[in-house]
């Protein structure tokens, strides 16, 4: 019985441990300039962000595999719905593909393209290249996860969430949103 107890509490104290270095990770990431990262946009205009961007908050929506599109769509519906009409925050999704895939962007971008709406063009960026470096970057773990990334005017990180969108965290990200469009 006592083997069990010491095991149940090793595990216990595992994952809180484990839960709270996955806080840290997340936490890291918050004041921080999102990284340099070029990309060019299904319309064909080349993107360097954070530095085209600033001006304006900005959701950023990053995949590493196209079974992540749900994820990402979670999240982008209601941002769109709540801040279509306003000028001072736009949003920028960014598929991730490594760098073999270069070759055949062509042919990707060419199936996104047919894909999407036409007037979101110019909100989808592609990347190709190494993405382990961005996963380091900004504490991605799990790349099969749609992540978010609000990014106030300067190109700081204010907030970030993963997965599925959540009643919870739409009105975390949304009033962060209020909140930095007071200050």
């Amino acid at each position: 019985m006592k083997n069990i107890l010491l095991i149940l509490f090793f595990l216990l104290n595992f994952n809180i441990t484990s839960a709270q270095e996955n806080t840290n990770m997340t936490d890291k990431t918050l004041g921080i300039a999102f990284p340099e990262l070029k990309a060019e946009t299904l319309s064909g205009i080349d993107m360097k962000y954070p530095d085209d961007v600033k001006g304006k908050m900005t959701l950023i929506l990053m995949a590493f595999k196209r079974e992540t599109q749900q994820k990402i769509d979670s999240w982008l519906g209601p941002f769109s719905n709540a801040f279509e009409d306003d000028t001072t925050v736009n949003f920028f999704e960014i598929p991730m593909l490594a760098g073999a895939w270069k070759l055949m962007s062509p042919i990707i971008d060419g199936g996104m393209r047919s894909g999407i709406p036409k007037q979101k063009h110019g909100n989808v960026t592609t990347f190709y290249g190494n993405v382990n470096k961005y996963c380091e970057l900004l504490g991605i773990e799990d790349k099969s996860d749609g992540y978010v990334f609000l990014l106030d005017k300067n190109g700081i990180i204010q907030w970030r969430a993963n997965g599925f969108a959540t009643e919870e965290k739409l009105k975390e990200l949304f009033d962060k949103i209020h909140s930095l469009k007071s200050n």
